[in-house]
């Protein structure tokens, strides 16, 4: 693999029919895994189709070139790994019908009569008996979030083409992730025989582990449970509250091996001062958080711990947390930043093999601000100064946060979801405004930059890249939404049918009813030590890294894994 030669074209019709197969096949099974795992089966289509083409092509003799392989990989993975837009329609179906949402209201009126029909159809309406999106009153939800789903895509690709054009071509960071997919992409165009091997080496325990945890569900019958073993009933005796159980799902043991080890250990470590040592405290000591030590009780399963003490302790530090994070990457990276706003504000001089940067800076303004005059008609109490300064100035501050973090680290925690938080601090009075937010990126550029990274080792061109992550996101959005429909129809969502749906869709469903009716209150003290110690405990990490020890970035990102995935 070299970055030096010329870039060759990779989009083929054979890139296009195989990203369609995935769809086919693997979305649907995607979305079935989440609602019954929250797992994902991403990776595993990664391999399966890529190795599976390569393969068909090799025995037709007219092999995929490298250019190809990497367009067939990076798409599936676009393809398969994020959730349809149309999965939030069927969870707001959900709140509309969840007899405990009818137990919070805004002056006087039931929450799920606050429900605008562009969201969701009216409580009590017959679509909600057929249980299908092919009813004429979800036209309008539909229309919605194809709507914002469409400028969103505009948006993210065109701030991933600028900021990878910044990342790649003009800082030249290494993304150290970009060249483990580069090598695995040589594996797979060269085809050496002990790599073969060793993969059929571990794809047959995880065929036996796979069928002995889902064929259960299949059969009804529960051979190991989904998505944990929850321990808690045993811990709770020694440290009550704390969250204790091991994760099931093969995918997440799966990407714990690809981690570094030091790497893996600091997430752990996280996750165990969080959600098991201060977890503990908290309720053995009432005084810190009174409320979440009165709603505990023993014999709380480890979901219910988990969703009670985020609501009642965790989410003002959490969200301190990332903001200390933020703040101190900026501060590390200010003159990339700087530099990234001067090379966007002259778009010029862009590698042929890259789009026009003024075109993808004209992409990326009217995905943010069409965004925001949708929604400005949609919910016109939101100032349009908060969606305007959200969709633009908070986006691009986030995408080249985690894109530089991914480019020197290889990894960035995930980022919890702004808008809550963002209008928890006006004075907006109702439901719809807390549930549904202009375009916000949440740092997708980063994984496009470091996409692009593997697309210059491979000499293949940027271009591709970014036609190949477009129809990925339309096959997505198309397969997925039938997907929804059908697995709706087949059971109730969520149901015993869906395990991971009836510890999480609760969740989310509280979450949204709390913030809506701010009976969860931001505490700026709490927000602020935790940001004070997060932006402290980030500028350290150079002090660790001249002992050995992994980046403190990994130790604050276990703050918000629970122990069974850390």
């Amino acid at each position: 693999m070299s970055e030096e030669g010329v870039f060759r074209s990779g989009f083929t019709w054979r890139v296009i029919i195989a990203l369609l197969a995935a769809a086919v096949f693997f979305v649907p099974i995607n979305l079935y895994l989440n609602l019954v795992t929250g797992g994902s089966v991403a990776t595993a289509a990664l391999y399966v189709i890529t190795i599976l083409v390569v393969e068909l092509t090799r025995m037709g003799a007219s092999p995929l070139s490298s250019s190809e392989v990497f367009l067939l990989y990076a798409g599936t993975g676009v393809t398969v790994a994020s959730l349809t837009p149309y999965y939030w329609l069927v969870y707001r179906a959900f709140f509309v019908n969840s007899p405990f949402t009818f137990a919070f209201s805004i002056e006087g009126v039931q929450l799920p009569y606050l429900v605008p029909d562009w969201l969701a159809p009216p409580y009590g309406s017959a679509a909600y008996f057929s249980r299908t999106l092919f009813n004429p009153a979800w036209a309008k939800p539909i229309a919605v979030a194809t709507v914002f789903f469409a400028l969103a895509l505009l948006a993210d690709n065109g701030l991933g083409i600028l900021l990878s054009y910044v990342m790649v071509e003009v800082e030249k960071l290494r993304f150290p992730f970009a060249y483990v997919d580069g090598a695995l992409i040589e594996v797979l165009t060269e085809r050496r025989s002990e790599h073969v091997r060793a993969f059929l080496a571990g794809f047959y325990p995880g065929l036996i582990y796979g069928a002995l945890l889902y064929a259960g569900q299949a059969l009804g019958v529960q051979i190991l449970p989904l998505p944990w073993f929850d321990l808690t009933w045993f811990t709770e005796k020694y440290i009550p509250g704390a969250l204790v159980g091991i994760a099931t799902d093969p995918g997440f043991i799966a990407l714990g091996m690809m981690l570094d080890l030091p790497v893996a250990s600091f997430i752990a470590l996280g996750s165990c001062i969080v959600w098991l040592l201060f977890n503990y405290i908290f309720t053995v000591n009432p005084e810190y958080f009174p409320v979440w030590a009165r709603e505990y009780y023993k014999g709380m399963t480890l979901a219910t711990i988990y969703q009670r003490s985020l609501q009642r302790v965790w989410i003002s530090p959490l969200f301190g947390v990332a903001l200390g994070m933020a703040a101190a990457i900026t501060l590390a990276l200010r003159k990339s930043i700087v530099r990234a706003f001067s090379l966007i504000a002259r778009p010029t001089g862009a590698s042929a093999n890259f789009p026009s940067l003024k075109l993808a800076a004209a992409m990326f303004l009217a995905g943010s601000l069409g965004s925001v005059a949708v929604y400005s008609f949609l919910i016109p109490e939101i100032p349009l100064y908060v969606t305007l300064t959200t969709s633009l100035a908070l986006s691009f501050f986030i995408a080249v946060v985690v894109s530089r973090a991914i480019g020197e680290l290889g990894f960035f925690p995930p980022l919890p979801w702004p808008w809550q938080a963002i209008v928890y601090f006006t004075p907006y009075k109702g439901y719809a405004g807390w549930v549904w937010s202009p375009y916000i990126s949440l740092g997708v550029q980063g994984s496009m930059c470091q996409a692009v990274k593997v697309a210059y080792l491979t000499r293949t061109k940027p271009s591709d890249y970014f036609k190949v992550y477009a129809l990925g996101q339309v096959l997505n959005a198309l397969v997925g939404f039938l997907a929804m429909d059908m697995l709706w129809r087949l059971a109730p969502i969520p149901s015993s049918a869906y395990p991971n749906s009836l510890v999480f869709w609760p969740l989310y469903a509280t979450n949204d009813a709390l913030f809506a009716t701010r009976q969860i209150v931001l505490e700026p003290m709490v927000i602020g030590i935790a940001a004070l110690a997060s932006f402290a405990v980030t500028l350290m990490a150079p002090l660790f890294a001249k002992v050995g020890l992994p980046s403190t970035v990994s130790l604050l990102s276990g703050c918000f894994i629970i122990p069974p995935y850390a």
